[in-house]
């Protein structure tokens, strides 16, 4: 007996920190879940309260797709959650059974997910441990409902105690549907939930994982660095439409990723129906004779598979249509129908849909509705009775201006993939004055840092090339993220070096903080991989600042220019990248100066910066000092400042 009034049946199962039982409540006559925590887990100050944070974002998220909190307790100093009982399966024994889900099932899974989801987000809370053994699958009349559970490493974004601080800098989650920046134990957020929503899709479609190692050290690699198989290659039949759904779904950078559980759906929806047949257009108005006028003056069309109509008497159906035919082009509705009108209808258009178009109809005394609905975004009106030529024209033109909507998205698509090879000095360049100056060259004040992995030039020779060139990879996915957070561009990659710029106000300051947390992600990261991780080359650091010259340099004859910075200072932070040891972070004298009281340094005695020339002054930054950002690196990182790979 649990609390003196909930009676232990039976175990059910078990979760990180608690025993989940069936249990009956005494007073309120009915069985419930119960998970009580674990004798181990209950002497644990910090755990104790991880549990209780679980209890108090569960009971906040009153939504029919997240397991619902009953009650909250301490019954001889153990804690103890009161759950509703579901009955049914998680999606882990599902999938363990079946192996593999069809795409129309794996859709339907996931609107239900992507609603427990969105609700979470909304108010503040990341799951951070989604996986398909914390989806369960209830039996419910008339058919499953799907449930997230154990919000056990739960983090909210809204509160700030010091149990999630503490939690930087630690892996947290299950390793497999980990995120990239999960892996580098960053502020999490909504999107680190979407990867792996993204991981639980693949392995729902494929039966494999999309990341899959022998070890933790090379999954965590793998995760942050290599590209997954295309599901198209390992599903014969599946179009290649899913190729392109998991490049978003599963992208390592956070902002190429879709932005919302109702964009991974509706893109998702997408791919189902990415075969496009004839331009489906959507009838929406509960008279009957407008469906007949349709079908009657687009016949021909119809025979021919120019156009399918798709009908619906009010908005409530008509979205229900949207869900069931996510490629509609078109839709035409009208505005005065029963159970949802025409204009709360196209309220709710963008979230199904984000490409359709819609024109509204209406009689012509109803202008004042016509003229709110083009304000919340129509893209035409229709006025009755339709005239033929009218309803033509508007028709085809929606659909030739959602034709060029979908070119605009490829074109962004193949965007995307150029800049991934263009410098991200010349496009930073390009967005600030244009491109009619942009190649023009000019002297401004910059610091420069270089960051190399030490002694990766005898790992070339040891490894195959392939595997040399992943190491170079994985090294980089954690630098990269650190500056360019900061506000720095990467100028170039230089074989085993990354050159980073920064420029504007305080560039000092903010490429110091920079350097500083790369260091210690790549402390943190080569302490979770292991020893024989391709991080535990240690990184080697060097930083100048100054005066430069930026502008394209190379051979406008053959093409070939590269948009870069020249000067003492590049010169400067390159050598003392070289002369630096695995950990330190090098600056000259210049620097030191400008920097003090803002970071503390410690003297890292005389280096030979060039062959033949004296030895000169070099100081390694130990930490953010007080008047930097305050409490900037423990607040984000985790890691102490003083952390170095020697």
């Amino acid at each position: 007996m649990i609390a003196r009034k909930y009676t232990l049946v039976r175990e059910i199962g078990r979760g990180g920190m608690g025993v989940i039982w069936e249990a009956f409540d005494q007073v309120l006559r009915r069985p419930v879940a119960l998970k009580v925590m674990t004798p181990e887990h209950a002497t644990s100050d910090s755990a104790r309260r991880r549990f209780e944070r679980e209890a108090m974002a569960i009971a906040r998220l009153r939504n029919e797709h997240i397991i619902q909190i009953y009650d909250y307790g301490i019954d001889e100093d153990c804690p103890y959650i009161v759950m509703e009982l579901l009955e049914g399966e998680d999606l882990e024994d599902r999938l363990a059974r079946e192996r593999q889900l069809s795409p129309s099932a794996t859709l339907a899974l996931l609107r239900q997910i992507a609603i427990g989801l969105q609700a979470a987000s909304s108010a503040g809370i990341i799951h951070r441990d989604l996986k398909p053994a914390n989806v369960f699958l209830a039996r419910k009349e008339p058919g499953e409902s799907v449930k997230l559970l154990d919000f056990g490493v739960v983090w909210t974004v809204f509160e700030s105690d010091e149990d999630q601080k503490g939690s930087f800098g630690r892996i947290i989650g299950t390793p497999s549907y980990m995120s990239p920046e999960q892996v580098r134990a960053v502020v999490p957020n909504h999107l680190s939930d979407l990867w792996s929503l993204g991981v639980i899709t693949y392995r729902a479609l494929t039966g494999r994982l999309p990341f899959a190692a022998s070890g933790l050290g090379e999954l965590l690699i793998s995760i942050c660095t290599d590209p997954f198989p295309p599901p198209s290659s390992l599903v014969p039949g599946l179009l290649p439409s899913f190729d392109r759904f998991f490049e978003h779904a599963l992208a390592k950078d956070p902002a190429q990723r879709f932005q919302s559980a109702r964009q991974f759906v509706a893109a998702f929806a997408a791919g189902i129906e990415a075969s496009r047949g004839p331009t489906k257009i959507l009838i929406v108005d509960d008279e009957q004779d407008v469906a007949l006028l349709m079908t009657m003056q687009f016949r021909q069309k119809i025979r021919d598979g120019v156009y399918e109509f798709i009908f619906a008497d009010n908005g409530e159906a008509a979205l229900h249509e949207l869900r069931r035919h996510p490629d509609i082009d078109v839709i035409v509705t009208d505005i005065k129908m029963p159970v949802m009108d025409g204009l709360t209808f196209l309220g709710r258009v963008p979230e199904v849909n984000p490409f359709a178009r819609t024109v509204m109809m209406s009689a012509y005394g109803d202008m004042g509705n016509i003229r709110c609905a083009m304000n919340q975004g129509a893209f035409d009106f229709l006025l009755k009775p339709i005239e033929r030529a009218d309803l033509e024209t508007t028709i085809e033109k929606t659909i030739k201006h959602v034709a060029e909507l979908r070119r605009n998205a490829r074109s962004d698509e193949e965007n995307k993939i150029l800049r991934q090879f263009t410098s991200a000095a010349l496009v930073a360049r390009i967005r600030e004055v244009g491109p009619a100056i942009a190649l023009e060259s000019e002297a401004v004040m910059a610091t420069v840092a270089f960051i190399d992995i030490f002694q990766f030039t005898p790992v070339t020779k040891q490894r195959l090339p392939s595997e040399a060139m992943r190491m170079l990879r994985a090294n980089f996915e954690v630098i990269v993220p650190e500056l360019v957070a900061k506000g720095g561009v990467v100028d170039k990659f230089l074989g085993d070096s990354v050159m980073a710029v920064f420029q504007g106000p305080e560039h000092l300051t903010r490429a110091l903080s920079a350097c500083v947390a790369v260091r210690a992600q790549m402390a943190a990261v080569a302490h979770r991989a292991g020893k024989n991780s391709p991080y535990a080359q240690g990184i080697c650091i060097g930083l100048s600042t100054g005066q430069v010259l930026s502008g394209s340099v190379g051979s406008q004859a053959y093409g070939r220019l590269e948009y870069t910075v020249l000067g003492e200072a590049v010169n400067t932070a390159a050598h003392l990248a070289r002369a630096a040891l695995p950990g330190e972070v090098l600056v000259d004298t210049t620097v030191h100066e400008a920097a003090q009281g803002l970071f503390d340094f410690e003297e890292a005695g005389a280096r030979n910066l060039l062959p033949g020339a004296p030895p000169v002054s070099v100081f390694n930054v130990v930490r953010l000092g007080p008047a930097a950002f305050p409490a900037a690196y423990e607040s984000t990182v985790g890691i102490p400042a003083t952390t170095t790979m020697r």
